[in-house]
């Protein structure tokens, strides 16, 4: 059994009405109780603001666009270097951080999880080894099947039982947690400027308006 207590740390917890109030938290085994043994180890956070952890629920912190972003700016590792020290590993910062310096600073900021958008799904081991190698924090993925045009050809021709076992087969093979939407059409048409902004706009990758389908449906692929 691992006791902890932490003392003296002005506590904010809306759940539970706490406003910035001095007060200690008593932990065990991972657990917040009323009290703990004399013997417990004690963290003193005087002047330190206790919170629950902060979950970021759409971050790029790793994936095929993180890595061709870091291409794009050698001129981080130089700006924006940390060096290892007894108990971190060194990185880069700035615009796009090493894993490393991701799981450091996002601990240092007081999050515990982060969600990682749009991981292209013929990228999803790739993109789960970058994130296994974020230390200090929980992570997980959305594979980016809003503009799958497999999937909006599915909808288009009235086919959404077999689109639903799809993308049921694809968060599996995956490993995603939820699906990324994007404006369909394929992210192709952003570089030209013709993105989708309502449900009568075409959408380049099937051609006219998805008239085949649940309106639910369609608006859920539609929305961005």
């Amino acid at each position: 059994m691992t006791e902890l207590i932490i003392k003296n740390g002005f506590v904010y917890d809306p759940l539970n009405r706490i406003d910035g109030e001095k007060m200690d938290i008593c932990i065990r085994d991972g657990k917040i109780v009323k009290t703990v043994k004399d013997s417990a180890k004690v963290i003193d956070a005087s002047g330190m603001v206790v919170m629950p952890g902060g979950v970021d629920i759409h971050s790029h912190i790793a994936g095929g666009e993180v890595n061709t972003g870091r291409l794009l700016r050698p001129e981080d590792h130089v700006k924006d270097v940390e060096v290892k020290t007894a108990l971190t590993r060194s990185g880069v910062g700035y615009s796009i951080p090493s894993t490393f310096t991701t799981g450091y600073r996002y601990s240092k900021m007081g999050y515990t999880t982060v969600m990682n958008p749009s991981m292209a799904p013929l990228e999803a081991r790739h993109t789960h080894e970058e994130l296994a190698d974020t230390p200090m924090i929980d992570t997980a993925t959305y594979p980016l099947l809003g503009d799958w045009w497999f999937s909006l050809e599915h909808i288009r021709d009235g086919l959404l039982k077999e689109n639903a076992a799809h993308i049921a087969w694809m968060l599996k093979a995956t490993r995603g947690y939820a699906i990324k939407i994007v404006n369909p059409g394929g992210l192709e048409s952003w570089g030209y400027g013709r993105n989708v902004h309502g449900l009568d706009d075409v959408a380049c990758a099937v051609g006219d308006r998805l008239d085949s389908g649940e309106v639910e449906q369609r608006q859920v692929i539609r929305c961005r």
